[in-house]
C-alpha cells in the first residue's frame, strides 16, 4: 500500500520526467488527473461536451507550460488554476460572440448523471437537480465555485485554500456566505 509520501515523491518524479519531454510521463500525469480535471470544468461548463473540450484544451496548456512549474508547489493546485481559467475564458468568448449550447437553453441548464430510481423519485430528482442549477446559476461565481469545489468536489477547506490561493480562514468565511446566499436564492424560487 502506497503511503502519501510515497505518491507524491512517484507524482514529483513524473513532473520532472515530463518536464525532460517524457511523453509517457506526461500521459501517466493526465490519467491521474484527466477526472478531475474534467469535473473542475463541468462545474464551470455545465455540460459534458464543453467541459471535455476545456479539460482537454487545459492540458494542452499544461503540456506547454510543464517546463515552468515548481516542483516544490503541489501540481493540484496549478492544473486546477489552468483548468478554471481555460474555462472562464472560453465563457468570456461565448458571451463576446452571444453564443450559447443548447444544452444551457435545457429546463435544468445541467446535464447531470442520472441514476437508477423508480419514476416518480426520478421526477422528483429531476425537478431538484433542476432547481439546484438554477440556483447555483445565480450566486456569485466565487459563490458558485466554492460551493461546488465543497460539496461537488469534495474537497477539504485547505485543500480549497490552495486551489484558490485564499487563506483557511477566507475559505470558510467565503463557503458560510456562498450557503447563506444560495438558501436564499432557492428559498425565493
Amino acid at each position: 500500500m502506497n503511503t502519501m509520501a510515497e505518491e507524491e515523491l512517484n507524482e514529483q518524479k513524473l513532473i520532472e520526467s515530463a518536464q525532460k519531454g517524457d511523453h509517457a510521463a506526461f500521459g501517466q500525469l493526465v490519467t491521474a488527473y484527466q477526472r478531475r480535471a474534467y469535473s473542475v470544468a463541468y462545474g464551470f461548463m455545465g455540460n459534458r461536451e464543453d467541459a471535455l473540450e476545456m479539460a482537454q484544451e487545459a492540458f494542452v496548456k499544461v503540456y506547454k507550460a510543464i517546463y515552468r512549474f515548481d516542483l516544490l508547489m503541489p501540481f493540484y493546485p496549478w492544473l486546477y488554476r489552468i483548468v478554471k481559467n481555460t474555462c472562464l475564458n472560453q465563457i468570456k468568448k461565448k458571451k463576446r460572440r452571444g453564443e450559447s449550447s443548447l444544452d444551457s437553453m435545457m429546463a435544468s441548464g445541467r446535464d447531470f448523471a442520472t441514476t437508477k430510481r423508480g419514476p416518480e423519485s426520478m421526477a422528483s430528482f429531476e425537478e431538484l437537480k433542476g432547481d439546484l442549477a438554477t440556483s447555483l446559476d445565480q450566486v456569485s461565481d466565487n459563490h458558485k465555485e466554492i460551493i461546488v469545489l465543497r460539496h461537488i468536489h469534495e474537497m477539504s477547506y485547505s485543500e480549497i485554500a490552495e486551489c484558490l490561493g485564499i487563506p483557511h480562514g477566507t475559505v470558510m468565511s467565503r463557503l458560510h456566505g456562498a450557503r447563506k446566499s444560495l438558501k436564499k436564492v432557492m428559498e425565493m424560487t
